[in-house]
């Protein structure tokens, strides 16, 4: 099997876009509501941020394999494309420390903010899916998932565009509102693949939102949440923190709504799993780019 096989199955490259979407959005906002911008920070942070997204994309198949040892499953990435582990745990350490080391320079650059909250992003990274009691085992995965590559990385990429101001006062709830699209639709990927993993998680002491709302429960959540995205984003623009043109995202609702029909018909990693990330993805890009446009 080819190194880049190897590679992009430990990875998970195709979910990279998760976490690059959040970056632009903050970028957007720091240009659209206050004006600034500096391209060496913010290509910066998005090095620092997709590099880290690939260290935890890589611990969480790490873990997956330690649970599944002697086990056969599709999530058992490291077995059926026979990565060791020791391949493994020094991509994982590399990439961390390469993110590590950015996100330093970004705190010398910029101030302790990015300390503070690249600190509690590395936290929640490791303990998602290690330590005694993982947060993916739990109800909470959705929320911390969203939370951390949300809201985290929009307040990131806003933040180092523009911590020259004086005047910051609301960054942190400001952020928030604009960050209402990345949270729920990057939650929304988290909440798929438990919804798609509902009959194999309980076996590995799994119990996620899905294992106590039922299916039924957790396509109604799946759904609303793309509403709420929309909604979010609507907010954001009456306010005045995005540009109108971001309304053009709207334009994605009847794709959005095909896609969350058909996963929901029948949710499953294999076939329709990738609806949740397609999903995302548009809702995010089509908010960057129509915002951009007014730039």
């Amino acid at each position: 099997m080819s190194l880049f096989k190897k590679a992009n199955a430990l990875l998970q490259t195709k979910a990279v876009v998760t976490s690059f979407m959040p970056c632009l959005l903050g970028i957007l906002f720091a240009g659209n509501y206050y004006h600034s911008f500096h391209l060496f920070n913010s290509l910066m942070i998005v090095v620092s941020v997709v590099a880290f997204h690939l260290a935890v994309n890589a611990h969480n198949q790490y873990k997956d394999y330690e649970r599944f040892r002697g086990k056969d499953s599709n999530n058992n990435i490291l077995k059926n494309f026979q990565i060791t582990p020791a391949q493994a745990r020094t991509t994982i350490i590399g990439l961390a420390l390469f993110s590590m080391v950015i996100g330093l320079i970004l705190v010398y650059r910029t101030g302790l903010p990015v300390l503070w909250m690249g600190m509690l992003s590395f936290a929640v990274g490791y303990f998602y899916s290690g330590g005694p009691y993982p947060i993916s085992k739990t109800p909470f995965g959705e929320l911390f998932s969203g939370l951390t590559m949300g809201y985290n990385i929009t307040f990131l990429a806003t933040y180092v565009n523009m911590y020259q101001l004086i005047d910051i006062h609301g960054l942190w709830f400001k952020t928030l509102i604009v960050a209402i699209p990345a949270i729920f639709t990057i939650s929304n990927i988290m909440l798929a693949n438990n919804i798609a993993d509902r009959r194999e998680d309980p076996a590995l002491g799994r119990k996620t939102i899905v294992y106590y709302w039922g299916k039924k429960g957790g396509l109604l959540l799946w759904q609303v949440s793309f509403v709420i995205a929309y909604a979010g984003i609507l907010l954001a623009v009456i306010l005045g923190y995005l540009p109108v043109l971001t309304l053009l995202c709207l334009l994605t609702i009847p794709v959005v709504w095909r896609n969350t029909v058909r996963f929901s018909k029948h949710p499953k990693k294999e076939t329709t799993f990738l609806y949740a990330i397609i999903n995302a993805q548009l809702i995010l890009a089509a908010t960057v780019i129509g915002g951009g446009l007014a730039l």
